[in-house]
């Protein structure tokens, strides 16, 4: 009997659930904390030329007057929010606010181009409306493609604009739009939320840096 892919799923599932029998909710939290500091360790030497090069980026858009421009989908929308507070707010030093916008934050703004014009333009649109030449588009995409995210950059491209691309090793699609003036950081991970979490730890850095190159001359022993 042939195996439906629903049935392969069914299946893969109760081998992974046969696995965990017998360990503790302990073991659980304990080998995902392993799992997402080996990912870390095998991947710091590839992301870290990424990171800089990102960050000198979105910190040259910044010194030109631009703004950065984010969009993302489902929690990468929230990871898009939590790197536009970081820049309008604060992450670690005072300093002035950065200009930044999240294209996921207004719910009204966000159904009302649905409606319009559909999910598929949902960020194209807004750039078209917002974008500059002098601004850089932050693309953020930790689990699958989308159209939306697609004409996200190729709207940005359109503009004249930058584009940063944040993603998982496997959105090649994504990948293949970036230009030479473009910057993308590239993560491996076998499971949605390990992807995830490094991407928070890439935020964390790319702000880092560019606080740094915008409000000191050189870097201190804290970076």
């Amino acid at each position: 009997m042939r195996l439906t892919s629903l049935d392969k799923k069914r299946l893969y599932r109760r081998i992974k659930a046969s696995d965990n029998r017998g360990m503790t909710e302990y073991d659980l939290i304990a080998n995902h904390f392993a799992n997402t500091l080996q990912s870390v360790a095998e991947q710091v030497d590839s992301l870290a030329p990424a990171i800089e090069a990102t960050g000198s980026l979105m910190a040259d858009t910044l010194l030109r007057d631009g703004k950065l421009i984010l969009c993302g989908l489902g929690p990468d929308a929230a990871a898009a929010q939590l790197l536009t507070t970081y820049l309008i707010s604060r992450f670690e030093l005072e300093r002035p606010a950065l200009p930044a916008i999240n294209l996921a934050q207004g719910s009204s703004t966000t159904t009302g181009v649905i409606g319009a014009s559909g999910a598929n333009d949902l960020f194209s649109r807004q750039i078209k409306a917002l974008g500059r030449p002098e601004d850089t588009l932050v693309c953020i995409a930790s689990q699958q493609s989308h159209t939306a995210l697609l004409r996200a950059i190729q709207t940005a491209h359109e503009i004249d604009m930058a584009v940063v691309l944040l993603c998982n090793h496997e959105l090649g699609d994504l990948s293949s739009l970036m230009s030479g003036n473009d910057a993308s950081i590239t993560i491996q991970g076998d499971r949605a939320s390990t992807v995830f979490e490094l991407q928070i730890m890439c935020i964390h850095r790319l702000i880092e840096l560019i606080e740094h190159t915008l409000f000191f001359n050189n870097m201190d022993g804290n970076l």
